[in-house]
């Protein structure tokens, strides 16, 4: 995938979630994305329903779709599932750069 986020900006918005958000049996929720984090710190991650995306140490990044596996995607072609996974992961951080404008 061709994405190229800045992680300053993520964790950015990881702060303002884990500050101003509530608290979930899932982690700590605002507006609809949810941050949690291992318990040393060094991996964290921002959730919604479609996209995750871990920050891990010395800021490096991997996003994770619903639908990983192509195989398990009925009708549709390897192309048409990568650009509607890559569609997700763009929908997501425009997501978490609009949170980190309004908070």
């Amino acid at each position: 995938m061709k994405n190229s986020v800045d992680v300053r900006t993520l964790l950015s918005v990881y702060e303002k979630i884990k500050t101003q958000g509530k608290a979930t049996e899932t982690g700590i929720r605002l507006e609809d994305v949810t941050c949690t984090e291992n318990p040393d710190g060094y991996c964290v991650s921002l959730s919604d329903n479609n996209v995750s995306l871990d920050i891990n140490f010395h800021n490096t990044y991997h996003f994770h779709t619903a639908n990983e596996d192509p195989d398990t995607v009925i009708n549709q072609t390897t192309t048409d599932f990568h650009n509607n996974n890559e569609a997700q992961i763009q929908e997501f951080i425009h997501k978490l750069a609009e949170l980190d404008k309004k908070y």
